[in-house]
């Protein structure tokens, strides 16, 4: 799976009178329930809370491949994958007040980082470059050389099948030498090929359905 979208709390709560694990367990449900609405799957919430000002972690672990193919292009579907994970943090934070939270006891809620935003910066790296028309060829490899690495770097942490799909959306040229490269696509392909069988399968129950009726 792949880190889709994150959330970090602080409250003004003492630590020491809070229920760890009743509350990780809280946040949890509230934060896969509208996760699983938005991304259009079954989420895996990752919930840790640390000490001081109580300091609350929502990882939300799940598919790329299955969020953004309802948007289209994957260009467009990274841009409204991180819009999505901007929401998801407004619903958790405005269930957490309805649920009973003083609001003035929310000191921050942030939106983390995840795989979506380090993958639209290298798709915004190679858009401007694109663009430049007079770098000089070893300018030109250069920026390509960080781009690779940029691509390398963020494959590492994202599912086989992510993987595949995110390289599988940007020229060759631009892909790390990497031996793991193939079968990230291969894998990318299988999951595919495995949902146009489903899709086949089910029109076939369909149409067998609608002829008894």
């Amino acid at each position: 799976m792949s880190l889709i979208a994150g959330i970090e709390f602080r409250f003004d709560l003492n630590f020491q009178e809070i229920d760890l694990k009743e509350t990780e367990s809280y946040l949890s449900d509230i934060t896969s329930k509208y996760s699983d609405i938005i991304f259009d799957q079954q989420t895996d919430i990752r919930a840790t809370l640390e000490d001081g000002s109580l300091k609350a972690t929502l990882l939300v672990l799940g598919s790329l491949y299955i969020a953004i193919g309802e948007y289209g292009s994957f260009r467009s579907g990274i841009d409204y994958m991180i819009n999505d994970a901007k929401s998801l943090k407004d619903l958790v934070s405005s269930k957490i007040v309805k649920n009973g939270l003083n609001e003035a006891n929310i000191m921050e809620s942030k939106r983390i980082q995840c795989d979506p935003d380090k993958i639209r910066k290298v798709l915004l790296s190679i858009e401007r470059l694109e663009s430049k028309k007079n770098l000089a060829p070893e300018e030109i490899e250069k920026d390509i050389s960080k781009i690779r690495t940029s691509v390398r770097n963020i494959c590492r942490y994202l599912s086989n099948e992510d993987a595949g799909f995110f390289v599988s959306s940007i020229q060759q040229k631009y892909w790390p030498n990497d031996r793991e490269i193939p079968y990230f696509i291969e894998r990318y392909n299988l999951v595919v090929r495995e949902e146009e069988i489903s899709k086949s399968r089910l029109t076939v129950l369909n149409n067998q359905a609608r002829r008894l009726e």
